[in-house]
């Protein structure tokens, strides 16, 4: 069983589909106390960290073969405002009510260099980041790459619609959004 971290997990959503695929969650991290609440009531076997990771010091991760991260990209994406919805997307009106607060949005930054650090830690067997397409977008993303291929990674980048990633009893995911993925193996693996 390949054992993995999720930074920046959310609700869970991310956890909930590697443990499903026959992984074990040890950790999941977030800043946001709603997300964690949400995350330890869906996952209540793994240890769970409500912190600003971008302070936190990585040493202190369990170790792991693999990380999740989803680097916050409200900044980057239409959900940060670029581009209102005129229409609510299914799924949509399980957030209303929920202020994430303006402490919660000005953490909204470039999350991913907290990726290269865990990673320059603990030399993960495999790193996976999800994000919306517009994260290529970023003009330090190529430096944060090569980053990862200074630390002996090889990557392969793929692009997928959540709205048509399904199957026999896993529904899609309530969203139209592209959506990266970044997939980093460690030479050798």
């Amino acid at each position: 069983m390949t054992t993995f971290v999720d930074l920046f997990c959310g609700a869970g959503g991310s956890s909930t589909g590697l443990v499903n695929a026959g992984w074990e969650l040890l950790l999941a991290a977030n800043h946001w106390e709603r997300a964690i609440e949400t995350h330890s009531a869906n996952h209540p076997p793994a240890d769970h960290l409500c912190a600003d990771v971008s302070q936190y010091d990585m040493r202190r991760l369990p170790r792991a073969e693999a990380l999740w991260a989803s680097p916050i990209c409200t900044e980057l994406s239409p959900a940060g405002g670029r581009a209102k919805r005129k229409a609510p997307m299914p799924g949509q009106h399980m957030l209303e009510g929920f202020d994430l607060g303006e402490d919660a949005l000005t953490r909204t930054r470039a999350t991913f260099w907290d990726v290269l650090r865990a990673t320059e830690v603990w030399r993960y067997k495999a790193v996976i980041c999800e994000n919306v397409v517009e994260a290529l977008s970023w003009e330090l993303f190529d430096i944060w790459l090569s980053g990862m291929r200074r630390l002996g990674y090889t990557h392969q980048i793929v692009s997928a619609s959540s709205a048509h990633i399904g199957g026999s009893g896993n529904s899609p995911a309530p969203q139209w959004r592209d959506r990266i993925y970044l997939v980093f193996v460690a030479e050798g693996v």
